[in-house]
Formats: C-alpha cells, sequence, structure tokens
C-alpha cells in the first residue's frame, strides 16, 4: 500500500516557514504586496482568488484584489497592469485564468504585459519563477524521493503541454531527468505511463490513470482537477507514494505563489 502523501501538512508547515521570512523582510522596511486581477463573474475563479488573499494575508503579506468587468476594454486592463508594473510597492501581479469573454482572446498580450520580475504566477516564458502548480509538482516529488526508493527516475508527465504540463517538463529537463511527455490522445497512453517511475497526470479527466497503467512501486501525483485524474484506491495499492485530490498538490500551489512572491521582493 502507497504512503499518502499529506498536502495540507506540507503547505502548512510552508506557510511557517514564510511568515517567518515576510517578518524577516518587513524588519528590512520590504512589505509584500501581491495584485490580483480576476476578469468577470466566475464562483470559482472568485472563490480562488479569496483564498490567495486569505493565504497571504496569514503569512504577512498585503493581496489587493482588482475586479475587472468580463466587457471591458483590452486598453484599460493594459493601464491597470501598466500602473501595477510601475507601482514599486507591487511586487507581484497575477491574472486569474482562465481568462473569460473576448479579453481571453488576448490572453498573451495580457501576460506578457507583466514585468517579468513580477509575474509571480509564471506564465511568462521568460518569467524567473515557476509556475506555483508545477513548483509544487517538484515539492512532492522531492518529498517522494525522501519516503521511497526508485531505482531509476523517468517521469511520465500525462498532459505535458498544459499550463502546468509545459512548465513542469521544461523544470523537469533542467534538472536532468528523463521525461516522456504525453496527451489524452497519446497512441498507447498505457505502454507509456508503465514507463514511468513518477508519474505526473495533469489533464482534468477524472479516472484517466487505471492501476493497469502504473508500474508496481511508482510514485503517482495527481494534479487532476477538481476530481483528480488518477483512480486512487485501485492506483494506491500498487504505487509506492501518492498524492491524493484533494488534499495533495493543490494546497502547497498558494503557498509556492506566496514563495514566487517572496522571492520577488
Amino acid at each position: 500500500m502507497a504512503i499518502v502523501f499529506d498536502g495540507r501538512k506540507f503547505a502548512a508547515e510552508k506557510e511557517t516557514a514564510l511568515t517567518l521570512r515576510v517578518l524577516g523582510l518587513k524588519t528590512r522596511g520590504v512589505h509584500p504586496k501581491l495584485a490580483s486581477i480576476i476578469v468577470g463573474e466566475d464562483p470559482a475563479s472568485k472563490l480562488y482568488v479569496g483564498l490567495k488573499k486569505k493565504a497571504g494575508e496569514k503569512i504577512g503579506a498585503e493581496v489587493d484584489i482588482y475586479y475587472i468587468k468580463e466587457n471591458s476594454k483590452l486598453l484599460d486592463l493594459l493601464l491597470l497592469i501598466k500602473t501595477l508594473n510601475e507601482d514599486e510597492t507591487v511586487h507581484g501581479i497575477m491574472i486569474q485564468m482562465p481568462i473569460p469573454g473576448p479579453l481571453g482572446n488576448s490572453k498573451f498580450k495580457i501576460l506578457n504585459s507583466i514585468n517579468p520580475e513580477k509575474d509571480v504566477d509564471g506564465l511568462r516564458v521568460d518569467s524567473p519563477y515557476l509556475h506555483p502548480t508545477s513548483k509544487a509538482v517538484m515539492q512532492v516529488i522531492d518529498e517522494a524521493k525522501k519516503e521511497v526508493v526508485l531505482t531509476d527516475y523517468t517521469v511520465v508527465v500525462v498532459g505535458a503541454t498544459g499550463m502546468v504540463g509545459e512548465p513542469l517538463v521544461r523544470e523537469l529537463k533542467d534538472q536532468l531527468y528523463k521525461v516522456i511527455e504525453c496527451s489524452t490522445k497519446t497512441k498507447d497512453l498505457s505502454v507509456q505511463t508503465r514507463k514511468a517511475d513518477i508519474l505526473v497526470s495533469v489533464t482534468g479527466v477524472p479516472g484517466i490513470i487505471t492501476s493497469d497503467m502504473v508500474k508496481d512501486g511508482a510514485v503517482i501525483i495527481d494534479v487532476g482537477s477538481p476530481k483528480g485524474d488518477v483512480e486512487f484506491l485501485e492506483v494506491s495499492k500498487k504505487a509506492s507514494f501518492i498524492s491524493p485530490v484533494p488534499g495533495g498538490v493543490g494546497p502547497i500551489t498558494i503557498s509556492c505563489l506566496l514563495e514566487n512572491l517572496i522571492l520577488a521582493c
């Protein structure tokens, strides 16, 4: 039976460490501030931004939320970002994804208008910060390596071209992991996933990873939202280590965003 990773406990420990780092910054006159922009009225997006604000304030950072109407002009949004770029009291800027309505068609122009040094969500290609969810996955991999013995470090990423998968693949390769990139449309997907010593699935397709697709003793990291990509009960019988949904990667993502904010300070 697999070791079940406790993401909530790990995130709480990170928050304690981040609180101390924020206190250290404040003693030097630096007060971390995140500007979070939300377009439209999507309840899930509002909930998530609210969670970021609560977590940020818990560690002593300031989080300002800017609400933009879905039918707003692109120029107005770009002007807001320009103002935040020039504001020296703002250390991080993020746009809650996805961007709905017509503004969504200009996603890359909007993201690339953020000063890369303030792109704490890591969505620009040239951002110095790793995307928080991808960063969370890397931290879970590091924890798994402390808990289980792996004979190899072949990582299979299912959903390798998405918003999380693409920066994750780049980071894995930078750290010299052998990476196999897959998608939901990969031919003989199960043949590829069974090669994985570490299997990361980030497709958002519930239950796409079944026990017959997993090598005995593999590390399984589920990044599926909201219900999880992995058939948890059956897969956990074969895996050596598994991150569940909920309670795995998710809780760590916000703390990784705040970690990026502190780095930006």
